[in-house]
């Protein structure tokens, strides 16, 4: 590939990544208060929702991890996804954010299940050929790396445009008091989404053949599942689910907790500013660390930069330095798993011959949503267990149990992260490869 095309398949792949966070940043950062504090759908209710729709996602990820792995088209098997699955993307995330004036809760309970449950399918037809298709693009390890950097960098600023942007255009379109204001803001976003997934499609191309060209069954896929493969899903998982549950809980801390509202935005810039400076050191760090060594002190910094947020006593600057810490660290550790999810379907292509990374990837995907439906299950069970009354000056016990989400739960999640990396070996084991066959 030529240089200029190699910078154009770069911002392509990133773009794709954006467009998904101009939705899913909307979904996980707001869908919860949409529910509770506009269309007054109970807590509890609203965890349910977002628990049970997990299973429905089971199905449609690895349906759609089975199904990348069999498409073969002139544009590649995972590129003709972002034209066609951006549009049904946009208009679902659009009605997720409308409730109707129904007459029972019930209704609302309903409808939002379902629509919740439609979006999900749409950010399943984009996110899992988006994932699959790293291996595919290049089997350089440092351009990997540096592609996952584009993608982390693009995604993160599409996520600060969602946070710094999202509440003011909503409080303009009327905020709680009307019903349409989430809906009008996410049809702004949505049409951005959609204008990047086909900027993604035009420049990014699959070059690299695998082992196994043809059509692999759901069957075969899975017998390219091994042991480290497993070890990294529970990893991702238990590092998402940290990093999912500390999101779900931003509007609820700031709001309820630290009183000051007016930082949200500010939050949301250093949030993002943090992440695009880490994230842009990845190759880097990565060339002279390693991609465990640089976890664990990822790992470190979010550990401290949580603590801050304990001794802050909701110091602004403190509060500033803790979410710069915690942050960046995270959105390293978020660009980390892409890079070793396309290691670790290389080493099971390896082991097994077979080249499924549609399955793979699905699987993938399916733990980082599984989690994205747990933080709010979770945080919205941790509300209700304090007595979360919405648009209330909350108490002091309601007030710790907002913490133990925000603080506590992603604190947990990083020292268990840091344990099962010592067993986790795909690093070593691919360099032990490349060397043995240098020597050959």
């Amino acid at each position: 590939m030529n240089k200029r095309f190699v910078m154009r398949q770069r911002f392509g792949y990133g773009a794709a990544d954006m467009g998904s966070n101009f939705v899913w940043s909307m979904i996980t950062t707001y869908l919860a208060v949409f529910y509770t504090d506009v269309a007054g759908i109970s807590a509890v209710t609203v965890g349910m929702i977002m628990l049970i729709s997990k299973f429905v996602d089971a199905c449609t990820d690895v349906m759609m991890g089975a199904l990348v792995d069999r498409t073969r088209t002139r544009w590649g098997k995972c590129r003709p996804y972002f034209l066609f699955g951006a549009v049904p993307l946009a208009v679902f995330a659009i009605i997720t954010f409308y409730m109707p004036d129904f007459d029972s809760e019930l209704k609302k309970v309903i409808y939002a299940f379902i629509t919740f449950n439609l979006v999900s399918t749409g950010y399943t037809i984009v996110n899992t050929p988006l994932s699959a298709i790293l291996p595919s693009l290049t089997r350089d390890m440092n351009e990997r790396n540096v592609l996952v950097t584009f993608r982390m960098i693009m995604a993160a600023i599409g996520g600060f445009c969602v946070t710094t942007f999202a509440t003011p255009v909503i409080n303009k379109f009327g905020g709680n008091s009307n019903p349409n204001s989430y809906c009008y803001t996410m049809i702004m976003f949505a049409v951005v989404a959609i204008v990047l997934f086909m900027f993604a499609f035009m420049n990014t191309r699959e070059s690299v053949e695998s082992v196994k060209a043809e059509k692999v069954t759901f069957r075969q896929g899975i017998k390219a599942v091994n042991g480290q493969y497993i070890l990294f899903v529970i990893i991702m998982f238990v590092f998402m689910l940290g990093f999912a549950v500390k999101q779900a809980g931003v509007v609820y801390y700031y709001t309820y907790v630290a009183e000051r509202v007016n930082l949200i935005p500010i939050q949301a810039a250093v949030t993002s500013i943090s992440m695009i400076v880490s994230q842009s050191s990845l190759p880097l760090l990565v060339s002279r660390l390693g991609k465990k060594n640089c976890m664990y002190v990822m790992a470190a910094v979010a550990f401290v930069g949580n603590i801050v947020f304990i001794i802050s006593g909701y110091n602004v600057v403190m509060l500033i330095i803790g979410t710069a810490l915690v942050w960046s660290a995270l959105g390293f550790l978020m660009g980390m798993r892409f890079s070793l999810l396309a290691d670790v379907v290389d080493y099971c292509e390896l082991k097994s011959g077979i080249q499924a990374s549609g399955i793979l990837s699905s699987l993938d995907s399916f733990v980082a949503k599984l989690t994205f439906g747990l933080n709010v299950t979770l945080f919205t069970a941790l509300m209700s267990l304090g007595g979360y009354v919405p648009n209330q000056k909350q108490t002091a016990t309601e007030k710790l149990c907002i913490n133990a989400g925000f603080i506590g739960i992603p604190m947990i999640c990083l020292v268990l992260m840091v344990v099962l990396l010592k067993f986790f070996k795909v690093e070593e084991l691919l360099k032990e490869h490349r060397d043995n066959a240098k020597s050959e």
